[in-house]
Formats: C-alpha cells, sequence, structure tokens
C-alpha cells in the first residue's frame, strides 16, 4: 500500500504495452490488459533464505523443484510476496518448502 492506503498497482491505469485504459486488477500481484492480454505483475524481488541447523549439527537443504538448477541442493527460501517482511516470507516459503514451522528467526548477516 502506498501513503494513501491504495494499492501500489492502483496507480496504473492504462495498459503500458498498448496504451488502451481497460488495465484490470489479474491477481494481488497483476494486472491485465483486456484489449491486448498483456500482463504486468509487480515484482519487488525482496528473497530470503533460511539457514537451519539441528541439534547435531547438520544444515537443512532442500532440493530444488524448478529452473534454475531443478534438482539441486539449495538452501529453503525464495521471493517475498508484496508486502511481506523478511520474516513474514522465510516462514512461509519454510512452511512451503519443507511442511516445517519456523518459531523464531534472526539475522545472520
Amino acid at each position: 500500500m502506498n501513503k494513501e492506503g491504495n494499492h501500489l498497482l492502483s496507480l496504473f491505469s492504462y495498459c503500458p504495452k498498448c496504451g488502451a485504459k481497460a488495465f484490470v486488477e489479474d491477481t494481488e500481484k497483476s494486472k491485465r490488459c483486456e484489449a491486448c492480454g498483456y500482463v504486468y505483475f509487480m515484482n519487488p524481488s525482496a528473497s530470503t533464505v533460511a539457514v537451519i541447523v539441528d541439534e547435531g549439527n547438520r544444515l537443512l537443504a532442500v532440493r530444488r523443484s524448478k529452473e534454475p538448477a531443478k534438482g539441486t541442493l539449495d538452501l529453503p527460501g525464495g521471493f517475498c510476496d508484496c508486502y511481506e517482511t523478511g520474516e513474514e516470507g522465510v516462514r512461509r516459503e519454510v512452511l512451503e518448502e519443507t511442511g516445517l514451522e519456523v518459531i523464531e528467526t534472526r539475522y545472520l548477516f
């Protein structure tokens, strides 16, 4: 939300591709042009990663389910949703990727 309490995508009325005033909300993160079909995604690109170590000092890794590097080992994490804090994003990503619920978060760097 901006300081007036409006969703940032509400500022866009015209399609950036064809110029039509047919730009409607598609999802919470996107708008779609009813004239040409163009979809604009609001992508803040903030991301998080979880470093989870158990009592035996073993690091939790997951297999990537998508490209790039599908099938390789990685730390759980991913992109934050709009208006999501880093802590909320890492909790959601860990739950989605591992089924584990994060109880405590702290910044390492």
